[in-house]
């Protein structure tokens, strides 16, 4: 994968991508809390995926498709799935080797694939659409027997997050635009108690949840003024025991994770 091109003609949600896409993979004097907190997010994605043997992998709602890319380098055969054809554009500007597919569609609405998958990732999407359990099982239709669905979103039990739960926004009979490309569309959260069963009305077993990253690696709470005096490895492994605690990680972690199988 090389470094982006700037385009001055790209659009402004594009640019936007390009200066998540600096801070996050290429220049780690940008915004150091940044920069960790992504790299430990693509290293929990690999920690699921061995390269002994390679899987048919999609990544649904992959943006900049920088996992997409990274894990095709790997020699995983992969589908990059997104509804913004500009975002597949600048991805596949990145593409230096692999087995890689670039697709531009809503896979809720559309029949956008004819194969199913090992793994399908879809992560940080499923807060942005309506009706998820609905949304979950048309995930679940992409993977063959045996594959795993891997979602990360932003956890509601956080003691920063100022949003509603899934379940309280429902209350409140409100609609929103789904797809949105960035946080600014968020208006709930997830609690691991709402997708958890989510996940298993749709047909998979959970197999498992959990916590990630806390201050310890995003550097919320001034944390980052931290980060560059105190080692990586020590970071992590505070964050870690801080996830094992039981309680402790539902209240300081940003992030959450299902991985269901069919």
């Amino acid at each position: 994968m090389k470094p982006p091109i700037v385009d001055v003609t790209w659009s402004d949600e594009v640019r936007r991508v390009y200066e998540h896409d600096l801070r996050e993979m290429w220049d780690a004097s940008v915004a150091p809390h940044i920069y960790e907190q992504y790299h430990y997010l693509l290293d929990f994605y690999f920690s699921l995926v061995s390269d002994d043997m390679p899987l048919d992998v999609l990544d649904v709602g992959c943006a900049q498709a920088t996992l997409a890319l990274l894990l095709a380098e790997r020699g995983h055969r992969v589908t990059a799935l997104d509804i913004r054809p500009e975002f597949l554009e600048y991805a596949s500007s990145r593409h230096t080797h692999g087995d890689i597919r670039f697709i531009a569609g809503n896979p809720f609405v559309e029949d956008l694939v004819t194969k199913t998958f090992d793994l399908v990732f879809a992560n940080q999407i499923i807060e942005h659409v309506w009706d998820p359990q609905q949304k979950i099982a048309r995930l679940a239709e992409y993977l063959r027997p045996g594959g795993r669905l891997v979602m990360t979103t932003p956890n509601g039990g956080y003691v920063r997050n100022s949003l509603p739960t899934y379940q309280e926004f429902l209350g409140q009979g409100a609609l929103f635009r789904e797809n949105t490309a960035d946080a600014d569309g968020h208006v709930f959260a997830f609690s691991l108690g709402e997708l958890v069963p989510l996940v298993e009305q749709s047909g998979l077993t959970v197999e498992l949840a959990g916590f990630l990253e806390t201050p310890l690696v995003n550097g919320h709470m001034k944390f980052r003024h931290l980060m560059p005096v105190v080692p990586q490895r020590i970071g992590r492994f505070v964050n870690s025991v801080i996830l094992g605690w039981p309680g402790l990680g539902r209240k300081l972690a940003h992030q959450m994770y299902v991985v269901g199988r069919k």
